[in-house]
C-alpha cells in the first residue's frame, strides 16, 4: 500500500503541473473578422461639433475627435477655432505664424480619428 502511495503522489504532482502548463497555455483560436467599415462624416455633422465640449474637425480627408486633446494642446485654445469645420488649411498654415503643425503633432492625430470626409 506504502509503494502505491509513493509512486501515486509524484503521478499526481506532474498531473497537477502538466495541466497547469496547459490551462496557462491553451490559446483560442483567433478568428478572422472582416475589417470594420470606416465611418463617413459630412462637414454638416462636423459642424454639430463645434466647441471645448465636442470638438471634431476634418484635416487632410481624415475626421478627427479632438475633444479630450484641447486641455493639453500646447497652442492654447488656438485648437478650439478649427472645430466643427475642414480645418486643413489651419493645420497646414498655424493662425499664430503661419507655420504648419510638426510630424509630431501629425503622428498624434492618428489616435483621435474617427472617419472620413465626405466628398
Amino acid at each position: 500500500m506504502k509503494k502505491i502511495i509513493l509512486i501515486s503522489i509524484p503521478v499526481i504532482i506532474i498531473a497537477v503541473i502538466v495541466g497547469l502548463f496547459v490551462v496557462k497555455n491553451n490559446k483560442k483560436p483567433e478568428t478572422i473578422s472582416s475589417p470594420t467599415p470606416e465611418k463617413t462624416f459630412t462637414l454638416e455633422e462636423i459642424s454639430n461639433h463645434k466647441d471645448a465640449t465636442s470638438c471634431w474637425m476634418a484635416i487632410g480627408g481624415k475626421v478627427y475627435d479632438v475633444t479630450s486633446f484641447i486641455p493639453n494642446h500646447p497652442g492654447g485654445d488656438q485648437i478650439l477655432l478649427g472645430c466643427g469645420k475642414d480645418a486643413t488649411e489651419m493645420f497646414n498654415n498655424r493662425p499664430t505664424d503661419g507655420t504648419s503643425h510638426s510630424s509630431r503633432a501629425r503622428d498624434m492625430l492618428q489616435k483621435f480619428e474617427i472617419g472620413n470626409l465626405a466628398k
